[in-house]
């Protein structure tokens, strides 16, 4: 059995695929294996990786059922007790699996194994760290480290978790249509500590093509559906209530942002309403006032972005 399985889900990146899992191949810890799960693409994405010879590499093919689907095929064919995800065009620096494999052995008792990472634009790069100082450690709270932050801890090619727990909160939600991954994490987070190292150990492809770019549906955020199926009396029980709160309405202003931009401005303002804290009001009215921008306004102004 692999020390860790890597699960790369695949759909038309014939132009990154590789570049990914090259990026698996360098690192520095070299018993692992690959797990590709090419969900239904249409172009040469699974031929490129049958090109890439290689025994530990995987592929399994299925009809399009969405990443998530994807996501939870990997973890049920993945042979090792810890599971790295990496999106099929993002990649890894080669420190990444030597990384999570430390804060492993260091926090066996955490839910999530997330590391710093580098966000790449399409003319400029940043990194996302945060309280770089604290070193490697289990985050007191990760909802109050992310309120804090004003960022996503972790991203989706910059994690790891152990596989029984991805199976004990169901895996990745069934057609979400975005925040699968924000929704796994929350879940876990609300159940189990969750270990961090602010080592900068991926990088983040921003610049290429978004799962969300062209959807124009009313996109729902499957963490707020998740938090309110909980009685409020076990919500208020937790020492970190006041940053769960928080955290609440950080991803329902990011549900908001991309509603407005999917054209569903009405709605958005009706959502806008629910957002209480007085740590996003600024956020909060600068979204209201571009709900009013007309929509073909905005795809512009999205393209220079």
């Amino acid at each position: 059995m692999p020390l860790i399985s890597v699960v790369i889900p695949l759909y038309n990146k014939e132009l990154h695929i590789k570049r990914a899992i090259n990026s698996v191949l360098v690192q520095t810890i070299q018993d692992f294996e690959i797990v590709v799960v090419d969900d239904g693409s249409t172009d040469k994405s699974s031929e490129i990786v049958r090109t890439i010879n290689d025994e530990r590499i995987k592929l399994i093919q299925q009809e399009n059922r969405g990443v998530s689907a994807a996501r939870n095929r990997g973890i049920e064919k993945a042979r090792a007790d810890i599971i790295a995800f990496l999106d099929s065009d993002d990649e890894w620096l080669p420190t990444f699996l030597e990384t999570v494999i430390r804060l492993r052995k260091l926090f066996p008792e955490a839910g999530i194994y997330g590391a710093a990472y580098e966000v790449h634009f399409r003319l400029s790069k940043e990194k996302r760290v945060f309280e770089n100082e604290m070193g490697e450690r289990i985050l007191p709270s990760y909802f109050e480290a992310s309120v804090k932050f004003g960022h996503v801890l972790f991203n989706s090619s910059s994690f790891a978790a152990p596989k029984d727990i991805l199976t004990k909160v169901g895996g990745y939600p069934i057609n979400a249509k975005w925040n699968e991954d924000g929704c796994l994490w929350g879940k876990i987070a609300f159940q189990f500590p969750i270990a961090y190292s602010p080592r900068v150990c991926s990088i983040y492809h921003k610049s290429t093509e978004n799962s969300t770019a062209g959807i124009t549906d009313d996109l729902k955020n499957p963490f707020l559906e998740y938090i309110s199926s909980i009685p409020t009396n076990e919500l208020k029980r937790r020492d970190d209530f006041d940053y769960l709160k928080e955290y609440t309405d950080f991803t329902r202003l990011a549900t908001i942002s991309r509603n407005i931009y999917s054209g569903h401005h009405s709605k958005a303002r009706k959502e806008l309403l629910l957002v209480t804290s007085s740590r996003y009001k600024w956020k909060k009215r600068k979204l209201q006032i571009i709900s009013y921008i007309p929509s073909f306004v905005l795809k512009q102004i999205k393209k220079t972005q």
